[in-house]
């Protein structure tokens, strides 16, 4: 174990970097993870680890012996409490972090249930509400979450931490829209996008057989194409003086009526 105090050893700086530069994360293709839980879930779900930071000033004895016998032919770099806190969100209390590498998280992976039920949000701006969609997507028991050009980085810090781990246990896929229509397709799974214009109220909508729930980016409605390529167009009628809806909010109204809809049948 290599303990390290300076500002100025290359691993810190790499780490430091690595937390705050999107560039240099997309540049190593690995970001890192804060806290025993969602190392534990990154463990389990089989992401690979490429360093681990421990700070021995304040991890419990029981967190150091999950790394222990979980990471034994890791070498282990004990930060400085300064240095640990420097580059923590926040205030991590577990005295653990990690560099872990991205998963491929090509569509070509995406495991498909019998009766699959997908949600899919094309050009999505904002890591937070990636985070919120991954947590409807889990809470549902949806197959899982596919991003259509997506814009943002996957692994940003704002998606780990909305996401409370989902990032970490759900099914990802990211391509093209035209590849993500095409699997869609190809798999006979129905394609209800979210449109304002031209489209029917959701609750009119048979969501029992495999389903596609899409919605668009946070400033705009989904492209065109999607309008093309639907089965079904649907709407969330409103009362109020609001014409729009958070898009999480949005996604889980249509979602769970989707989710009541096949525990029904």
């Amino acid at each position: 174990m290599k303990y390290i105090s300076s500002k100025n050893n290359s691993i810190f700086k790499n780490i430091s970097k690595l937390s705050s530069s999107s560039k240099k994360r997309k540049q190593t293709k690995s970001f890192l993870v804060e806290g025993i839980k969602f190392i534990e879930m990154c463990h389990s779900n089989k992401f690979n680890f490429i360093e681990i930071i421990i700070c021995s000033e304040i991890i419990s004895n029981e967190n150091l012996n999950f790394i222990k016998k979980n990471f034994e032919h890791f070498d282990l770099f004990d930060f400085s409490k300064k240095l640990f806190d420097d580059i923590s969100y926040k205030k991590n209390e577990d005295g653990i972090l990690a560099i872990v590498q991205n998963k491929n998280n090509s569509i070509d992976d995406f495991k498909l249930s019998k009766n699959p039920y997908i949600l899919v949000v094309e050009s999505p701006e904002k890591p937070g509400n990636i985070g919120a969609l991954l947590r409807t997507a889990d809470a549902a028991g949806m197959d899982g979450l596919i991003i259509a050009n997506p814009k943002t980085e996957l692994y940003n810090p704002n998606t780990i931490r909305s996401s409370l781990g989902s990032l970490f246990s759900m099914q990802i896929a990211t391509d093209s829209t035209e590849n993500v229509i095409n699997f869609l397709t190809k798999n006979d799974i129905q394609i209800c996008s979210t449109y304002v214009e031209k489209s029917k109220n959701y609750l009119d909508i048979n969501y029992s057989k495999p389903s596609a729930i899409v919605i668009g980016k946070e400033s705009s409605s989904l492209t065109s194409v999607w309008r093309n390529k639907s089965d079904e167009l649907i709407s969330i009628p409103m009362k109020g003086k609001m014409d729009s809806l958070n898009l999480s909010v949005c996604a889980a109204i249509v979602i769970f009526e989707g989710l009541k809809q096949r525990d029904d049948n």
